[in-house]
């Protein structure tokens, strides 16, 4: 009898003690996997190589550009080691225009749309910021324009319908063409850079 009620006293002190073990485990894999959510987190601001289609997502794509990914065919390509995304989906009227570059004397009209993104880091915001400058003085033919209030300083090249926009360490470049005329492009590529900007 006394071994019986010295189980029963000692029983609920075990389970306690179980109870407790296993809250304190779960603490500590919680505890851990915020850590390694905050590296994970700095990793990516610092370094997108294998990671480019993160920037602007499928999702993110399908906002932007009212895509339908079975209905207008989007692909996506990535290249390894790279922070590099291409992306590439059928224009609304991608049939008419097939048939009327197929007509002798035609003005070729492209049936698709394409979105690259690519990450360029250099190191130190300071190099990153000496870049940016370097552009806009010696490569004005290319870069032509200055985008205000966009990142930390950004220029477009309508004969590229490339958008460069610096912030901190990294450049982000933005190669759209999904409008007939390359200024235009301009416009929906700044939509992409806000997205990208909100994730380094």
């Amino acid at each position: 009898m006394i071994r019986f009620a010295a189980v029963v006293l000692f029983l609920p002190l075990l389970l306690f003690s179980c109870d407790r073990e296993a809250q304190k485990q779960a603490a500590e894999a919680a505890a851990k996997a915020a850590q390694d959510s905050v590296k994970w987190a700095a990793y990516q601001a610092a370094n997108w190589r294998n990671h480019g289609c993160e920037l602007i997502s499928d999702q993110d794509m399908v906002e932007i550009f009212d895509i339908d990914p079975a209905r207008d065919v989007l692909n996506t390509g990535t290249l390894p080691d790279q922070a590099f995304c291409i992306r590439k989906w059928n224009k609304p009227d991608w049939k008419e225009r097939e048939s009327a570059n197929e007509k002798e004397g035609a003005t070729y009209l492209d049936p698709n749309n394409s979105l690259i993104v690519q990450v360029f880091s250099y190191g130190t915001d300071e190099h990153a910021r000496l870049q940016m400058e370097m552009l806009q003085r010696d490569r004005r033919d290319t870069y032509e324009e200055d985008i205000p209030n966009l990142g930390e300083g950004a220029l477009w090249s309508t004969t590229t319908v490339t958008l460069l926009v610096r912030k901190g360490h990294s450049m982000v470049s933005i190669a759209l063409n999904c409008m007939d005329t390359p200024h235009d492009n301009l416009a929906k590529a700044m939509e992409v850079a806000e997205v990208a900007l909100k994730k380094m």
